[in-house]
């Protein structure tokens, strides 16, 4: 029996084809530019244009690597933030809606290439401030406090994201002051909702410490400091646990007693036997031989 292929996510199916239809458009759209557009620098434009679509691949490589992670999202999310990117940096390379008029002077695409890049730094940096918040904020937050304002910073964070890119992206357009004073505001607004689930975080009930392993054993002569003062430790004899020792583990090797040094016993000079007195009394005759024996 055949193992079944992997079937690829929902995300990433999703993300394919917002990458072809992205590339598709891309080339409909520089080709009809190039025949009703603007007809200065065709040539540089042309090839800036292929420079865009090969970064834009690129990057899409990128993302679908990190795609495997927590967040499962993020592919689908970085190939739309890819997308908007293409879409703007074509507008600039063509000369679209609410561009400047003189492409040909090269002031002019020295500032649109330098607002595009800027355009990029924020949106990307949105898009990983996203990546980093929602996975450690929101969704490994412990307390609520900590998942709400990690939403409120997401949200904050790309509201200002899209309040910068978006004069950026058509500079021609007569911006109104009270649109730089909410770009301001929601700027100064997101540094704090960004600082906000920091703290929070950081004031979480911590996991408990894990108990020490069965086997452990403090070293010698440590003792609580509550239980100071503490008597002196005493040897235990060769072969038995100390008191309040734990038995040791089956298979672990048994230290060898110290060696003792004991000391000879002191000399001592010999001595003379004492012989006791005999008692008082008549004297004993001393035995005599028999007859026999005198006469030979």
């Amino acid at each position: 029996m055949t193992a079944m292929p992997p079937r690829r996510p929902r995300t990433a199916t999703v993300s394919l084809y917002l990458i072809v239809a992205t590339l598709i458009a891309a080339a409909v759209l520089g080709a009809v530019l190039i025949i009703v557009g603007d007809q200065a620098n065709v040539a540089g434009r042309a090839w800036l244009t292929l420079l865009l679509v090969g970064l834009f691949a690129g990057a899409v490589a990128i993302d679908a690597a990190a795609g495997d992670g927590p967040n499962r999202w993020y592919l689908t999310a970085s190939t739309v933030v890819n997308v908007a990117l293409v879409a703007i940096g074509l507008i600039k390379l063509w000369n679209g809606w609410l561009q400047p008029a003189n492409t040909a002077d090269p002031l002019v695409w020295t500032v649109q290439i330098w607002l595009f890049l800027v355009i990029v730094v924020v949106l990307r940096l949105a898009l990983l401030f996203t990546q980093l918040y929602w996975l450690h904020c929101v969704v490994r937050g412990k307390t609520g406090l900590t998942r709400t304002m990690g939403v409120v910073a997401v949200v904050l964070v790309w509201v200002t994201a899209l309040v910068l890119a978006i004069p950026l992206a058509f500079p021609e357009a007569d911006w109104a002051d009270w649109w730089w004073r909410l770009a301001g505001a929601a700027s100064l607004v997101a540094v704090v909702a960004m600082v906000v689930p920091l703290v929070s975080k950081a004031f979480e009930p911590k996991p408990p410490r894990p108990a020490p392993p069965a086997g452990y054993h403090p070293p010698a002569g440590y003792h609580p400091p509550t239980a100071l003062p503490y008597p002196a430790p005493q040897p235990a004899p060769y072969g038995q646990p100390a008191p309040g020792a734990q038995p040791a583990a089956y298979g672990a090797p048994v230290a060898a007693p110290p060696q003792q040094i004991v000391p000879p016993p002191p000399y001592v000079p010999p001595q003379a036997p004492i012989v006791p007195p005999s008692a008082p009394g008549p004297p004993t005759a001393s035995p005599q031989p028999p007859a026999g024996q005198q006469d030979a």
